[in-house]
């Protein structure tokens, strides 16, 4: 468990809240690329508690600025957008995508109001289907990170994105859950025979390495009497996880599918539930993808089966076919991290050795941040000049006799400096 305190700091991510200043000195995934188009509606999107409005001008320049125009606060989102900026409908101020006022149309003519005026912005990046972001200070503004999905073939990444309603620490530790995969995701019923080898052996061994980019770990589980079956999951700072596909024994088109969440915070009680899945050899069937994920949404990315219809769970399901009689992996996820509240009251917890990954994630986030508050100083994780190539999840089977580092070594240049970390 943590206490009240701990799980206050973990939990409050506010531009004056510590891990709010931590996160925002990482690029973070905002909104996706296709919600933009040249000259089109601006966007309304809430970042850390931050409520921001997103456009695309003219030339196809992305601004990401405060949503309340300084003149007198009206929403930028119901402005008109043209010949390159946003102009606010209530007295016609525009900005371009710098934040820049650049015209005060209802202001003498030798008036030199626009020149004095800028409206807050961030720096934005397109990779990868979405539209990224930085939000810390300008003169700090870390390298942009590489991931290896930038550089796939057209079709071959799709990128996701809804909320989860609560905070975003307990979404993430969800998916740093191995243990629960087998039990929650089953697909059979709870008395009948299990499918996968994660279904047949629920308590698996958890082992973790921390890492100069987060930590990474690995859930060993008996395959057979003859092998042990590894899946091993990254998790970087400050909100990813990489999930290892299903394997050498899963049929040829999901055996090399990838994912990776980014659990970006709205704000303290929300989580933009953002997922990357990619696969280099293959086209991803976006709407297969939507369908096996069962997490339909409204325009604003709310889920429209989520907690107010209690996720269509079927009683009849859960005796006949699929343990938790929810359809779907991520509704799911959401299911379970959801009921537990906006905000989870950790000091109430009993944890055991199958939330190793969960007390380890936790400890990572609270040290990081503690250091920085003691210091000034960020984890080497927030300056992103990791080659992301060498930082994959994967699944594997090996022998008793070995060790999973075996067949998966750390690369020396992501070791931590003190090894005790």
């Amino acid at each position: 468990m943590l206490s009240h305190d701990d799980n206050e700091l973990l939990c409050r991510v506010g531009p004056d809240a510590p891990m709010g200043q931590l996160m925002r000195r990482f690029w973070m995934p905002a909104l996706l690329e296709s919600e933009l188009v040249a000259d089109g509606k601006p966007v309304r999107i809430r970042l850390l508690g931050e409520d921001l409005v997103a456009f695309m001008d003219s030339e196809g320049r992305i601004g990401l600025l405060d949503e309340h125009c300084p003149h007198r606060g009206t929403s930028l989102a119901l402005g008109v957008n043209g010949e390159c900026g946003l102009r606010c409908l209530f007295h016609g101020w525009k900005f371009d995508v710098t934040g820049q006022c650049v015209d005060t149309p209802a202001e003498p003519e030798n008036s030199k109001l626009a020149n004095a005026m800028r409206t807050k912005a961030y720096p934005t990046r397109v990779a990868g289907g979405m539209v990224w972001t930085y939000m810390g200070p300008r003169e700090l503004e870390p390298a942009f990170p590489h991931f290896p999905w930038f550089d796939m073939p057209k079709g071959s990444c799709e990128a996701f994105k809804v909320i989860y309603e609560c905070n975003y620490s307990q979404a993430l530790e969800g998916a740093v859950d191995s243990s629960h995969a087998g039990i929650l995701h089953r697909e059979s019923a709870w008395d009948q025979p299990a499918k996968w080898p994660h279904e047949k052996d629920l308590r698996p061994k958890l082992e973790v390495e921390f890492t100069r980019y987060g930590m990474r770990y690995c859930a060993v589980r008996n395959a057979d009497e003859n092998l042990k079956n590894g899946r091993m999951t990254q998790v970087p700072m400050p909100f990813y996880t990489f999930i290892p596909p299903d394997g050498p024994r899963a049929p040829e088109f999901r055996r090399n599918r990838r994912l990776v969440n980014a659990f970006v915070p709205r704000d303290d009680y929300s989580t933009w539930h953002i997922q990357f899945f990619y696969d280099p050899g293959q086209t991803i069937d976006r709407a297969h993808r939507m369908t096996e994920a069962n997490t339909p949404h409204d325009e604003h990315f709310f889920k429209t089966n989520g907690i107010d219809v209690w996720y269509n769970q079927d009683r009849e399901m859960m005796r006949t076919r699929n343990m938790s009689g929810i359809v779907g992996i991520a509704l799911q996820d959401h299911a379970v991290s959801e009921t537990m509240g906006k905000i989870a009251d950790r000091t109430k917890e009993h944890l055991g050795r199958s939330d190793m990954a969960v007390v380890a994630f936790r400890r990572m986030m609270l040290r990081s941040v503690k250091h920085m508050m003691a210091t000034g100083e960020v984890p080497e994780a927030a300056q992103g000049s990791f080659d992301w190539n060498q930082i994959t999840a994967e699944t594997f089977f090996f022998e008793p006799e070995r060790k999973w580092q075996d067949i998966q070594p750390l690369a020396e240049n992501l070791q931590p400096v003190d090894a005790a970390a």
